[in-house]
């Protein structure tokens, strides 16, 4: 499998003996729990990267990023444009964190900094509508969250497919053409561990329940899983 990985941002080098790596080797080895070797063609969007012809792929990542949706920066407003051909194009997008929130932007919705502060640690969403590509399919999937803002509005022919009390925008989807999920898959409890504790002043309020969240089990590698279903067109029969 052939995807475009559109990076908002890269891992600091000292944290990726725990991260796993920067954005490219975190994907690669998400998609290796589900023994899908991908190749990532990465593109730095932070500094105009992007592939001469876009329509020489199918499949594209956004990833997070520490930057917000709404700084008025001009790499944001040339990524919003993108996203936007992207669409036009029907090419299979899937946003995470930053990338889920940068496309809904893009296509018509806002986001917001929250007022309830911080999501991080392992967080449990649910599912509200089910689609054909979920398959291994759970109705409630725990998985590691790191952000401050939130998706606040959708474009209007977005459809909210997870959701939860923190942060009720947790998954759309758009046409099954692009999905947006706020969770980080890719990341590492070791990785979401390090970042808790170097917020530590900031999240004293919820450091150790935040920190005690770390035990419990994540199910990116079923997220993983539905990525290449979604990716790939593959559709569970026996649903």
């Amino acid at each position: 499998m052939k995807v475009a990985l559109l990076q908002a941002d890269h891992i600091p080098e000292y944290r990726r003996c725990v991260s796993g790596g920067n954005y490219p080797e975190m994907f690669a080895n998400l998609f290796l729990k589900v023994s899908t070797i991908v190749d990532i063609d990465v593109f730095d969007v932070t500094i105009g990267q992007y592939p001469h012809d876009l329509n020489k792929y199918d499949r594209y990542i956004i990833t997070g990023s520490k930057a917000t949706t709404f700084e008025r920066l001009d790499w944001i407003y040339e990524l919003e444009g993108k996203i936007r051909t992207l669409y036009t194009l029907r090419k299979k997008t899937i946003g995470i964190c930053f990338g889920h929130q940068i496309l809904a932007q893009a296509l018509g919705g806002r986001v917001e900094r929250s007022i309830k502060g911080w999501g991080v640690g392992v967080q449990c969403i649910k599912i509200m509508e089910r689609r054909s590509w979920m398959h291994p399919f759970y109705d409630h999937l725990s998985l590691n969250f790191y952000h401050q803002d939130q998706v606040v509005t959708l474009p209007d022919n977005a459809i909210i497919i997870a959701t939860n009390t923190f942060c009720p925008i947790q998954m759309f989807v758009i046409d099954d053409v692009v999905w947006g999920m706020q969770a980080h898959p890719e990341m590492l409890r070791a990785h979401n561990h390090l970042l808790i504790k170097e917020q530590k002043e900031a999240l004293a309020h919820c450091f150790k329940p935040s920190i005690d969240s770390l035990r419990m089990r994540d199910h990116g590698q079923v997220v993983a899983q539905w990525m290449v279903n979604f990716f790939e067109g593959v559709i569970n029969e026996d649903w």
